[in-house]
């Protein structure tokens, strides 16, 4: 596939909400939430965005970047937070960009974010033009790491920091034996409600395999291209500052379309999946299992 036809099959793919589909997501569930905000601020009630605001963003920076912003609601939240004054916001989705700039006339932010449709792979970004640039679940989705590394590096000004929460874990999910082998043995324990699947029209989900390459081909060539890369590629031009991993080898794909059978409003429901939470961890802490997920501040070298 030529690099033409890649950028418009991406660009189609994630041209189209999928919010019916997104809610079923582990990351999308209050009580998972809750845990991954305590593993990255040590407080369920204080996310990603908000830790980040505490701790190295005080005051709101003058302008900053958004680097595959899909629909927006990354800017439009941070800027009610006060990361930022101002935002660039870039995807390679021309149609999700149309969609985000009228998300933001909606609720009055027309004039303080700025929407491109830009292909990384393709483009430069401006030199010493940010204050912070932030990647939020779409660096993972890119396949030249080195030079979207080298543009992010020169268009931060001085002291400018680099922030991404991204899937960092195996690339194009391919997931090792071994935890394909735990997810099955999980899945055989729960009782059919907590397996019914959005992917499958509902009906139970009793096994887990890895999704064959030819899907990535088909129908997302960019999803989770290089994922396994991104934090050994990003130490060539940052130093880390901060490195909060926050699970997802067992979840992810545990819960993919099925997160939505865990009833938040039921203790039971909340019980088990908070259970299953920690077991992730404690599998982590055991060197079992590695975090598929984290939350990453950097500097420029």
């Amino acid at each position: 596939m030529n690099a033409l036809n890649r950028a418009e099959r991406v660009s189609d793919f994630w041209g189209d909400e999928k919010a019916e589909v997104r809610k079923h997501n582990w990351l999308e569930h209050p009580v998972a939430r809750a845990f991954i905000n305590f593993r990255v601020s040590g407080d369920p009630e204080v996310g990603v965005a908000e830790h980040w605001r505490r701790t190295y963003l005080p005051t709101p920076v003058p302008l900053a970047l958004s680097v595959g912003c899909g629909f927006g609601s990354f800017e439009r939240d941070t800027l009610r937070m006060g990361l930022a004054q101002r935002f660039d916001a870039i995807d390679i989705s021309s149609k999700a960009i149309e969609q985000a700039k009228a998300y933001a006339a909606e609720v009055g932010l027309e004039d303080r974010i700025s929407y491109s449709a830009v292909d990384l792979e393709r483009e430069t970004l401006p030199e010493n033009r940010y204050d912070a640039i932030f990647g939020v679940s779409s660096i993972h989705h890119v396949k030249d790491l080195e030079g979207l590394f080298r543009q992010c590096r020169q268009a931060l000004k001085p002291g400018g920091l680099f922030f991404l929460e991204e899937y960092v874990g195996p690339s194009h999910f391919q997931i090792e034996p071994n935890t394909v082998r735990l997810i099955n043995q999980v899945l055989g324990l729960l009782p059919e409600r907590y397996k019914r699947s959005v992917y499958l029209e509902g009906r139970p989900r009793d096994t887990y395999e890895n999704p064959p390459l030819s899907w990535f081909d088909e129908n997302d060539p960019s999803e989770a291209v290089r994922s396994a890369e991104i934090v050994p590629v990003l130490k060539r031009d940052f130093e880390i500052v901060e490195y909060r991993p926050y699970g997802g080898a067992l979840l992810h794909m545990l819960l993919s379309g099925t997160a939505g059978n865990f009833d938040p409003t039921i203790d039971a429901d909340v019980a088990l999946l908070r259970i299953l939470a920690l077991t992730e961890v404690w599998l982590e802490n055991a060197g079992t299992l590695r975090s598929d997920f984290a939350a990453i501040v950097a500097k420029p070298r």
